[in-house]
């Protein structure tokens, strides 16, 4: 006997339980916060996706992907690779006070603070996102590199990982006292440092 087919949408379930993650981190996302968020009942919740970790897990992973792709948009849609990287950050920057009323940060920069130090798994998803990125910034950097746009010596490696951090420190400090307006122009201040 066939089991009952699905009566939700699985992508409007997860992304409502990002959503949720996102604004409460994972420790103060309750069962009853993902209910409420997702419109599922508790044992439809978990016969989808497992338990709490599992749908955070998807949920991060969800997020990075979406980010990545905004990543990529950027890289493409801009004038040059200097300015597909500026542009790529600028978008981070975005995305992580996306809604002015609530700033929530960048929920990969959240999870990376609150879960990484604990949870294995939630650190090799992000050590893998993080890869596939600075992969993204170094191939666009070393055209400009080959274009004579950046030194033939600079260390493009070191040079994206500056750069990441440094966002990933601006979106960690926009979830407190450092504007959107401020973090765009604290960004374009360190892109003319190195690059």
């Amino acid at each position: 006997m066939a089991g009952r087919p699905r009566e939700f949408d699985t992508d409007d379930v997860l992304e409502a339980a990002m959503q949720c993650f996102w604004s409460n981190g994972y420790e103060s996302t309750s069962l009853t916060d993902l209910v409420d968020a997702t419109g599922l009942l508790k044992g439809s919740l978990y016969h989808a996706f497992g338990d709490k970790h599992s749908l955070f897990k998807q949920s991060l992973k969800r997020y990075l992907t979406k980010m990545r792709g905004r990543i990529r948009s950027a890289l493409e849609e801009s004038d040059g690779p200097i300015e597909g990287v500026r542009d790529s950050l600028h978008c981070v920057i975005d995305i992580a006070d996306a809604d002015s009323r609530q700033p929530r940060g960048c929920m990969a920069i959240n999870s990376l603070v609150e879960r990484a130090p604990i949870d294995a798994e939630a650190r090799s998803i992000m050590l893998e996102h993080r890869k596939q990125v600075s992969k993204l910034f170094v191939d666009r950097l070393q055209s400009a590199q080959a274009a004579g746009e950046i030194e033939p010596d600079q260390d493009l490696e070191q040079t994206v990982a500056l750069l990441m951090t440094f966002v990933a420190g601006l979106a960690a400090t926009m979830k407190g006292p450092l504007s959107k307006r401020e973090a765009h122009r604290l960004l374009d201040a360190q892109m003319d440092a190195v690059l």
